[in-house]
């Protein structure tokens, strides 16, 4: 089978593309879904290597030099392999620990025991600047860090620029080890394309890509440097119909790649990636949207990347478009055809009010487009930016909970009124942010002393420039974002409590409680009623939709009180799978859910709480502005895959979804699947290793994810168009 493609570029007109992957790609997606049934191997030389690196380390030496030489020592000693089935090489030789490897770590831990601990938070999430380095090179990094100590001569800034030089030196050498392997397999006239991948190595080592092949490569390997070298866990290809684009143009007009060419390598690269990470996490990949002069991006890479996830159909990368209002109806009509097959992707970012969003954040004009969900749906500055994503994430219903366990034990009185009740819980709610935006600020002021990651720096602007590691800052933005889950169940609690205790008066707070605290128990007809007849989030209805845009504005207004790090702290509404281990651990709430079951899986209404339809849904979801929610603000959605066989079906996805963005949704994302696949999926599980679904901004192999999770997507609302 064959599709076209969209676009015809110059006087080339694109030829069909294949629709099945090469028997080599097969062969490799299928490994993965048999590797990712086990256990997750780990790097174990990486513990051998910091053991040996700080052994090294003495008094005199300074902390940044540490570091990178710390970087050095874990790329230098990295095992890595290749197999002839591969395109794009380096992945690192990951392995589960033998008896033997126990007694080694066992002494490599007491020697990492003396280190300073590391203050923690996030060190992922990460988005390096692809452009410099395709622009440039390894070699011209390593120039312009010759150049900028010349200007910063400072001692600090001059083992800072020492520090780069050997993690680079690092990544160079893990690149010639692959080289090595690929030279060997070459000679000894083993299967494979091993004396190419030799030269394309042997180049990208020092030299910027000259074509297509050259640069995914280069970016791969960047990729495993960061994440194995320095923990930066999850780096991400991020927009490469932008910054792939130029190489495909010069390869398509050279006759050096066809557009199936390049597919393949996506659909290698996509792989890869499912071989770095076992499933449970996220890492992304972003098209569409706008270039840094703010002109619309759609062309042949857009579509390849897209149709590559359908090719790959794995748990990663998770493949997302930025819609603006010019994005053609021919790529939206695309995005849904996809989604019809129920992938769960892509996902719709709104680039409109994402880029107004890091405006408001100080971000400049050209860097305000050139964004990227970091994995899941937080937001972060490409090449640019330090900035820790869902950090933490807060339980939005428990607030509501304690004040009403304070009542009910006397410690408090009874609220009066129902403001009475709303300013407590704001009270609680607040002093919670504010604890965390103390402790994440103190961790900020930490990971300058005790962090530091040079290998980063010199991919993030400004950190060369101003001679300032990237825990230091030296990154152009610097900021912590937040996640706050539950706001559904928060407004429809607060709506019944206003309607049952305040309003008809028929219980007290404490007396709600009380059943609260007995999960319902003798009170299933209340819980009925409360969920099929009181007003809930989600249905279009003003009383309860006031509440969430209340409650919604007064949380982002809280967060952006406390600073972290001198920056306003930034907040967020997803929940990743925090929504079932927050909902595991709090009690029954006042909208009628039980005890130990999910909260609300996103900015959205709560499971099964959608009761009119679709459209009714996004409508009440985007009543309160998201603009600032760059932390993430997600909004799910359910359709049966039997409405998706029709032109019919398809338009109207394509409705819902345009309507969810134009009234300023942040993004939303769409499961196309029939429950009771679902449900034949969690009793034969080797039946359906393949199913993935959208959770809450991620995807996940719908097996692999626990019970009670998997409940919770079977119970969102499965909507009739």
């Amino acid at each position: 089978m064959t599709t076209e493609c969209k676009y015809i570029l110059g006087d080339k007109v694109i030829s069909a593309v294949s629709t099945t992957l090469t028997p080599s790609l097969t062969k490799l997606r299928d490994d993965v879904l048999r590797m990712h049934q086990g256990p997750q191997p780990i790097m174990v030389e990486n513990i051998y290597s910091d053991a040996r690196a700080w052994a090294a380390h003495s008094a005199d030496e300074d902390w940044l030099l540490w570091r990178g030489r710390r970087t050095f020592e874990r790329l230098r000693n990295m095992t890595v392999t290749a197999n002839a089935d591969e395109l794009i090489v380096g992945l690192p030789a990951f392995r589960h620990p033998t008896e033997n490897d126990q007694v080694f770590i066992e002494e490599a831990n007491k020697i990492l025991a003396t280190m300073p601990p590391f203050p923690g938070s996030d060190t992922g999430h990460f988005h390096p600047d692809y452009e410099k380095l395709f622009s440039i090179g390894i070699r011209g990094i390593r120039q312009q860090i010759d150049e900028y100590r010349k200007i910063n001569t400072d001692i600090e800034s001059q083992n800072f620029y020492d520090s780069c030089n050997l993690a680079l030196y690092g990544l160079t050498s893990y690149i010639n080890n692959i080289e090595r392997i690929c030279r060997d397999n070459a000679e000894a006239g083993k299967d494979g394309n091993w004396a190419e991948l030799a030269e394309i190595c042997e180049w990208v080592s020092s030299e910027p890509p000259r074509t297509f092949k050259e640069a995914i490569q280069l970016m791969f390997f960047a990729t495993i440097a960061l994440w194995i070298g320095e923990d930066h866990y999850l780096t991400t290809p991020g927009r490469i119909d932008q910054t792939l684009w130029r190489f495909y143009v010069a390869d398509i007009k050279a006759d050096r790649i066809t557009p199936q060419d390049a597919l393949d390598l996506i659909c290698a690269l996509y792989i890869q990636l499912n071989r770095l990470l076992w499933p449970g996490s996220a890492v992304s990949v972003l098209v569409g949207g706008r270039d840094t002069d703010g002109n619309a991006v759609v062309n042949d890479l857009t579509y390849l990347a897209l149709a590559a996830r359908r090719l790959t159909y794995l748990v990663y990368p998770t493949v997302a478009i930025a819609w603006h209002t010019e994005t053609p109806d021919e790529l939206m009509n695309y995005g849904c055809e996809i989604l019809a097959s129920g992938i769960g992707d892509p996902a719709f970012f709104n680039d409109e009010i994402i880029a107004l969003g890091l405006r408001t954040h100080g971000v400049s004009v050209p860097d305000s487009y050139n964004y990227m969900n970091s994995t899941c749906v937080e937001i972060k500055v490409c090449g640019a930016s330090n900035m820790w994503v869902a950090s933490p994430y807060f339980n939005c219903p428990q607030s509501l909970l304690d004040v009403m366990g304070q009542v009910a034990g006397n410690k408090i009185n009874e609220p009066k009124n129902f403001g009475e009740l709303s300013e407590k819980v704001r009270l609680n709610l607040a002093a919670k942010v504010e604890k965390a935006a103390q402790e994440h600020d103190e961790k900020w002021r930490l990971r300058a002393d005790r962090g530091c990651f040079p290998l980063a720096s010199c991919f993030i602007s400004d950190c060369l420039a101003t001679g300032h590691d990237f825990d230091r800052g030296g990154a152009r933005y610097n900021w912590v974002e937040n996640s706050f889950v539950g706001l559904a169940n928060l407004a429809d609690s607060m709506m019944a409590i206003n309607e049952l205790v305040y309003e008809n008066k028929e219980m007290s707070l404490a007396e709600f409680y009380g059943i609260l605290k007995a999960d319902f128990a003798d009170n299933e007809e209340l819980r009925k009623r409360i969920r099929g007849r009181l007003p809930a989030y989600g249905n279009d209805d003003d009383r309860v939709d006031a509440l969430a845009n209340e409650w919604a504005t007064f949380i982002m207004d809280t967060s952006e009180s406390q600073t972290v790090g001198g920056h306003p702290y930034v907040p967020g509404f997803f929940c990743w799978i925090m929504h079932g281990v927050l909902g595991s651990q709090t009690m029954a709430t006042p909208d009628g859910r039980y005890a130990g079951q999910p909260l609300a899986d996103g900015a959205g209404a709560a499971q099964g709480r959608e009761l009119v339809g679709p459209t009714a849904s996004v409508l009440s979801s985007t009543k309160w502005c998201q603009q600032r929610a760059l932390g993430g603000a997600v909004h799910n959605a359910k359709f049966p895959k039997t409405l998706m066989k029709t032109a019919h079906g398809k338009t109207a996805l394509k409705n819902v979804i345009t309507t969810f963005l134009q009234r300023g949704g942040f993004e939303i994302q769409v499961n196309v699947v029939d429950a009771d696949v679902l449900r034949k999926a969690q009793a034969n599980p080797e039946e359906y290793a393949d199913l993935v679904v959208r959770v809450a901004g991620y995807s996940d192999y719908f097996i692999h994810l626990s019970k009670i999770m998997q409940d919770e997507v079977i119970t969102r609302t499965e909507h009739e168009l």
